[in-house]
């Protein structure tokens, strides 16, 4: 590539990358833009000169998930002050409740992926209402933990209807290899939203955010995510192999099960009657005092 093809290269993805930072706040634009698109093209020559175009591809792949990342925790900073009320925690706590009972009717027969999808949107709500009980307290450790609740839930959303238009979530039987991918999305957006989940359960507790039920959100955030690992185990790993996990296992006595059936309904129910218990607490606590952690003693 001659010089002026490598100049002309390098001025496009920094009009890219110029671009692509709308999804910042524009006060934070204001700030940082001029700084952070002057760190973006060193970065970008350094990476040139060291590795060609291999080291250009793997810059951006970083950039873009930094990216996607810091300008969510920027957006959620901007408009977190206007989250810390009550009416957000009891709303909140109202919309848990209803996606736990969407949970339990998912386990049904032949219920669809309709309520999982509903009972997955309605958990933003419980999400809302457990960050905004903080206070403000949570400091960045809460922050961090709503943004990956928030991105671990898109990440579910997109698996599922992703997976639903396209057949691959329609024939998780007969297509293993086929569903995979779409299987394993869900799975890691379960894990992000339980790490988020935990983050905030941990926040709660070291600032005292919640009278009662103290440990229910960590817990759900654990079961969200041992969710996630159980669905990669119990479903990705043999589809991915090209065989299907609703296979039947035959036990003493002629008696069959379906594991993977059985595991998507435990993990459903148990999912269930978290979210409804975060409801039920957010929506008693929403108008109680947060108590202040206790000053450190000199």
């Amino acid at each position: 590539m001659d010089n002026s093809t490598q100049a002309n290269s390098l001025s496009a993805s920094v009009r890219v990358y110029r671009a692509l930072l709308v999804a910042y706040p524009r006060k934070f634009r204001e700030h940082y833009e001029t700084q952070m698109v002057q760190v973006f093209r060193d970065s970008l020559r350094d990476a040139y000169r060291r590795n060609g175009t291999s080291g250009v591809i793997d810059l951006w792949l970083h950039t873009c998930a930094d990216l996607l990342v810091t300008a969510l925790i920027e957006r959620i900073t901007e408009r977190s002050q206007y989250m810390f009320s009550p009416k957000v925690v009891l709303w909140g706590g109202l919309a848990s409740v209803l996606g736990g009972v969407l949970w339990l009717i998912a386990v049904a027969p032949s219920s669809g992926w309709v309520p999982v999808v509903l009972a997955v949107v309605l958990g933003l709500g419980g999400l809302a209402g457990l960050y905004s009980r903080q206070s403000g307290q949570g400091g960045r450790v809460g922050l961090a933990g709503f943004a990956l609740g928030i991105l671990g839930t898109a990440l579910e959303l997109a698996a599922i209807l992703w997976g639903s238009a396209s057949g691959r979530l329609s024939y998780l039987d007969r297509h293993p290899t086929f569903s995979a991918p779409a299987v394993l999305i869900l799975s890691l957006g379960m894990i992000i939203l339980g790490v988020g989940i935990v983050l905030l359960g941990v926040t709660s507790l070291r600032g005292k955010a919640l009278h009662r039920w103290r440990g229910l959100p960590l817990g759900l955030g654990l079961l969200n995510t041992l969710g996630g690992m159980a669905f990669w185990l119990m479903y990705y790993l043999p589809m991915s192999q090209g065989r299907n996990p609703w296979a039947l296992w035959s036990l003493i006595g002629g008696h069959v099960i379906y594991p993977a059936e059985y595991g998507f309904n435990g993990v459903g129910v148990l999912l269930g009657l978290g979210w409804i218990g975060l409801g039920i607490m957010l929506a008693t606590e929403a108008n109680a005092q947060v108590v202040p952690p206790a000053p450190a003693s000199a």
